[in-house]
């Protein structure tokens, strides 16, 4: 079960109630039940999770894509993402930035999405993206990712 242990912005909607309402005291997101959630990152003001089977939510704000839904509205409720750079991928980590995403797979993928006026997203260039986007990494292993306000770090292994 997630519950939500902080207060939440009236003007942001990162709390996944389905209202734009303060929240004052732990609140279960309700619209997650019976979905085991193995893991959860926020942003500044977003919230993302992924569940046993490797699916994505998202919800909250999406100024600059960075719940990867494919557009720019804001989600009051978790919304799984569907996009097709994550069919049939299991996510296993994850990191929100201030407004970015970045996720790694079960097979070592990494994906980001969100804002990239820094090249945060580390696909090369500063253009904005709201679907997951596969970042190329040759020569090592993901092990863990990191978001910052306008970097992320991708802690990896040389193969064996």
């Amino acid at each position: 079960m997630l519950v939500i242990l902080n207060y939440c912005d009236i003007f942001v909607v990162k709390c996944g109630q389905g209202s734009t309402d303060d929240e004052l005291s732990p609140t279960c997101v309700s619209s997650l039940l019976g979905i085991q959630i193995e893991a959860v990152a926020a942003g500044l003001w977003h919230t993302v999770c992924i569940s046993a089977d490797g699916d994505v939510y998202a919800f909250g704000g999406n100024q600059f894509g960075q719940l990867g839904t494919g557009a720019d509205q804001a989600e009051t409720l978790p919304r799984l993402l569907e996009s097709p750079n994550l069919e049939n991928v299991h996510v296993k980590s994850l990191s929100c930035g201030a407004r970015h995403t970045a996720v790694i797979t079960e097979d070592g993928k990494v994906f980001c999405w969100g804002w990239n006026k820094y090249g945060q997203l580390g696909l090369g260039d500063v253009i904005d993206r709201n679907i997951p986007s596969q970042v190329s990494i040759e020569g090592c292993v993901p092990k863990n990712v990191a978001c910052g306000w306008w970097h992320t770090v991708l802690l990896a292994e040389s193969p064996t």
